[in-house]
């Protein structure tokens, strides 16, 4: 009797543990995300406390990492420190955020070996204290694979996070990240953008929760993916609202009605979040719904019309660069021809012919004028940005080789060419 009434304990315990990591998994977007902290004003007694709060939680991290290498030293990379208690603005009941890098080119690691992984790491968790909250653990190819491409979630956890153990691998690659040479790329963009639409997808027929997540991610995605595009590092879910004002709408690249739904579905979640929305009626989730198809709908066509632009910009750049660099290199020579038309022919007998630049220039600059020409037809979007990449590279070698007659260090001949 007694064995099977531990057995009927088991089973509770184990769906705690799948519906504890099934719901940190689906809120770790964003738990890494950057949040601002408002300095306070200093108050003795109030820091006093903040500080032995601030010790207890940070023993606590410490005596859960020294469980975990007891454990597992031989396959951890890092066991990383995020969240409030790094921010500095935790209280008594904040949890204590900790990640864990392992190392899976050291052994195959199976799905099934994962998740018996992370629910070990919970286990470890437990018995420290009930405020210490474990993600599910990242691999190390893992966490290269969001280092290649730019990651929102590992430019946070790099930037923000403080690692309790390190292997010598998650410092150096937060000083690579503040040199710059963990770039955005397009990978991260376009990934963030093609997650949107299958979100809005998968909540057609979904419950309450399903709503205030998947509509949420999917608006919140799709503007951070076209922040990205613009440069901007991907603000956190608080304060995206602002950036988006800040860099579309007050650009007036974007309609404010947009913003306004934004803050909408972020209040929303919010209120699901703090228990304050119990239900939702279906004409309820139908708007939320349409909303959101409207928002990520306008987030990919605004996608669209900046790479458009990026592109126009960049070809009528090639243009002018190749153009006024052929020309003050003609005019130095003093074989600057007085019809702009037979300016390709001057290139080719002064430039080309005469060995000064290689004679693949001729068909760049070919394809530049092409390209112009397609960019005054609307035609842009038939270039594959590729192509126009390329030409910009050749556009730059092309005014280096011509740097020794631009800036006078060769001796040319000024008489004509026979």
């Amino acid at each position: 009797m007694a064995r099977k009434a531990k057995k009927k304990q088991r089973k509770p315990a184990k769906e705690a543990k799948k519906a504890y990591k099934m719901k940190h998994q689906e809120s770790m977007t964003e738990a890494f995300m950057p949040q601002q902290v408002i300095p306070q004003q200093p108050h003795k007694k109030v820091d006093e406390a903040r500080e032995k709060l601030r010790k207890k939680q940070m023993a606590l991290a410490n005596k859960y990492k020294d469980e975990v290498l007891k454990r597992y030293k031989n396959i951890i990379k890092s066991v990383v420190l995020f969240g409030s208690l790094v921010r500095g603005d935790f209280h008594e009941k904040s949890d204590i955020d900790i990640l864990v890098v392992y190392d899976d080119t050291f052994a195959r690691f199976t799905p099934e070996m994962k998740d018996r992984f992370d629910d070990e790491l919970y286990d470890l968790s437990k018995k420290i204290s009930e405020y210490i909250t474990v993600q599910p653990a990242w691999s190390l190819t893992e966490f290269w694979d969001m280092a290649r491409i730019g990651h929102p979630l590992l430019f946070t956890i790099v930037r923000d996070g403080w690692a309790l153990y390190d292997t010598g691998f998650f410092i150096p690659v937060r000083k690579l990240l503040e040199l710059g040479k963990i770039p955005t790329t397009l990978e991260a963009v376009e990934k963030f953008m093609e997650a949107a639409p299958q979100k809005i997808n998968r909540v057609e027929t979904a419950k309450l929760y399903m709503v205030a997540e998947d509509l949420y991610y999917a608006m919140l995605n799709s503007a951070q993916a076209v922040l990205m595009y613009l440069g901007q590092n991907p603000p956190s879910p608080k304060h995206t609202p602002v950036a988006v004002k800040e860099h579309l709408v007050d650009q007036k690249l974007l309609e404010e009605n947009y913003l306004q739904d934004l803050e909408k579905i972020i209040d929303f979640r919010k209120r699901i979040e703090h228990k304050e929305v119990k239900d939702i009626s279906g004409a309820e989730v139908d708007e939320f719904i349409t909303k959101s198809k409207q928002f990520v709908s306008r987030m990919e066509q605004l996608l669209m019309q900046l790479q458009k632009k990026k592109k126009e910009n960049i070809v009528e750049k090639n243009y002018e660069v190749m153009i006024k660099a052929a020309v003050a290199a003609l005019k130095k020579m003093e074989h600057l021809p007085e019809d702009p038309k037979d300016l390709p022919h001057a290139v080719k007998n002064y430039l080309i012919d005469q060995g000064h630049v290689d004679p693949y220039f001729s068909e760049v600059f070919r394809q530049v004028v092409t390209m112009r020409k397609l960019l005054d037809e609307d035609k842009v979007g038939e270039i594959p940005q590729r192509d126009i990449e390329l030409t910009r590279e050749y556009v730059r070698r092309f005014v280096r080789d011509l740097e020794p007659i631009l800036e006078g260090r060769l001796k040319i001949s000024k008489g004509k060419k026979k």
